[in-house]
């Protein structure tokens, strides 16, 4: 009889029959499956290549399940936290057609989560299903509630979309494969501008409330997840806009639809949904009017501004003394020099910093629009004053005034420009 058995399952072993299961770094996810035989060691590697359809083992989903949560954790700057479990069943090569269904289910504990994957399957599906459990697990974290609420379809497909363009095939494992990669990392909106071609994104009512039959249209639903890929972006840009996103999530369980929670979350920040819809479309343009393809290298955009706070002016000593050629700084200038001499040249760097925008990486713009905006609104504030001459003592001492403020915020940027210049990007 124990031969028999044993017969039996070396047999099995060797049609990949032995049913064994793999768990994630942290245990939320628990993969259901066949043998997870490593190759031998003189196996041959192959480089992860660009095929859409993978093949998985219990290991190698196990860890991309992970990677997925991690990534998703990183946009959304949470606090990792024990989770539901999620058992990933897989099954023979087969067809599903469509997203991999995901089927929550509530426990005393709170609430699981069973998919079932076929064991070779298009990876941009496998990460979009591992993206809205991830979200489902986050939303559903009160225990008391019976019903599982469901993130709005923007917010999954946002993030699916953001987690693609930034890390791609690197992060679904497949077996005897390797990984050498050295490029610049990917410019997270390139699909949006292809996808858009000049046109406007989706309104944020359009993206709340999307028409079910422009969902079943290709080409119509490619218009939503660009859209979508943009909003998702905008939110997650800062600290403040992620805090709303996970503050938004924790909030789902609470209220009856998505939108109330939305504004709660906001914590003020918007009052009503006409709110959301003047920040998006705000920032919906200025972001797409920044094509990363026209941004200067770090170097060259403080170089450029360095010249641009300084002016090249013929300088005299004394009232018959030499004409001597010398640099400036702007600051120097709104101290020393009468309004109109000033105003010609300010209104010419403001000019030069509006163009160096176009061009400023993300991390620099502060500095420039900090620039534009200090000459901007020193050149309006003295005009509105008057100019010197005018016998008007007040008019006068509101001028000193404009120009000692404009002078020192001036000398302050300066000094954050050489910081900028002594830091390593």
């Amino acid at each position: 009889m124990w031969t028999a058995l044993s017969a039996g399952l070396l047999a099995a072993q060797a049609q990949n029959q032995v049913p064994v299961t793999a768990k994630s770094r942290n245990g939320q996810f628990i993969v259901h499956g066949r043998d997870t035989i490593q190759p031998p060691s003189g196996g041959e590697l192959r480089p992860v290549g660009d095929n859409d359809v993978v093949s998985l083992r219990p290991d190698t989903l196990a860890i991309a399940c992970d990677r997925i949560r991690q990534a998703i954790h990183l946009q959304l700057g949470a606090v990792e936290r024990p989770g539901g479990a999620v058992h990933l069943h897989l099954r023979r090569p087969r067809r599903i057609e469509g997203q991999l269904t995901i089927v929550p289910t509530a426990i005393r504990e709170g609430w699981q989560y069973r998919i079932e994957v076929p064991e070779q399957v298009e990876w941009r599906r496998l990460v979009r299903a591992i993206v809205e459990v991830v979200l489902l697990d986050v939303a559903n974290h009160d225990l008391r509630r019976t019903d599982c609420v469901r993130p709005p379809l923007w917010l999954a497909e946002g993030l699916d979309s953001l987690l693609v363009t930034a890390s791609g095939r690197d992060l679904v494992l497949e077996p005897q494969t390797t990984l050498n990669r050295n490029a610049r990392r990917p410019d997270p909106l390139a699909p949006v501008r292809a996808t858009l071609a000049g046109r406007d994104p989706a309104s944020f009512s359009d993206l709340s409330l999307p028409d079910p039959a422009a969902l079943a249209d290709p080409e119509r639903f490619a218009y939503f997840q660009a859209s979508a890929t943009l909003l998702v972006f905008e939110l997650l840009r800062d600290d403040e806009g992620r805090t709303l996103a996970r503050d938004f999530l924790h909030q789902l369980p609470y209220h009856l639809n998505w939108q109330t929670a939305f504004l709660r979350a906001s914590n003020g920040r918007f009052q009503t949904l006409l709110d959301a819809e003047k920040w998006w479309a705000v920032g919906a343009a200025d972001v797409l009017s920044r094509d990363p393809s026209l941004l200067w290298p770090r170097d060259r955009v403080l170089s450029e501004l360095q010249l641009v706070l300084t002016e090249t002016a013929d300088v005299r000593g004394s009232t018959n003394g030499p004409v001597s050629r010398q640099t400036l700084g702007l600051s120097e200038v709104v101290r020393t020099w009468v309004f109109p001499a000033q105003q010609e040249v300010l209104r010419r760097k403001a000019n030069q910093l509006v163009i160096l925008g176009l061009h400023t990486p993300p991390d620099l713009m502060p500095l420039v629009t900090g620039c534009q905006r200090t000459i901007e609104g020193y050149v309006n504030g003295r005009a509105n004053a008057g100019t010197e001459g005018t016998g008007r003592l007040d008019i006068a001492a509101r001028a000193k005034v404009l120009a000692k403020t404009a002078a020192a915020k001036l000398d302050d940027l300066g000094r954050q420009l050489v910081a900028a210049r002594a830091k390593s990007p």
